[in-house]
């Protein structure tokens, strides 16, 4: 399910999946605000990035939620 026009922005800590990324799950790390073209939402998500985990900044849109624990999982396992 992707993130559709909520009243209230993905809060910190929610799993999410940036959409034909190639990264694997990743956790909001905070809400940036409507910087986006037309006001959309930014949020700072943490990758898990191998030796230290990366920060990307990324629309609403280009974000699924991840529903379940399962979801985290890594791919392939």
């Amino acid at each position: 399910m992707t993130t559709e026009n909520s009243a209230e922005p993905l809060k910190v800590g929610t799993a999410v999946k940036i959409l034909n990324s190639g990264y694997g799950a990743a956790t909001i790390a905070e809400y940036r605000g409507p910087l986006g073209p037309r006001g959309v939402r930014v949020y700072r998500v943490r990758v898990q990035d191998k030796p230290r985990p990366a920060y990307i900044e990324v629309r609403e849109d280009q974000l699924q939620v991840l529903d379940d624990a399962r979801d985290l999982r890594p791919t392939g396992s």
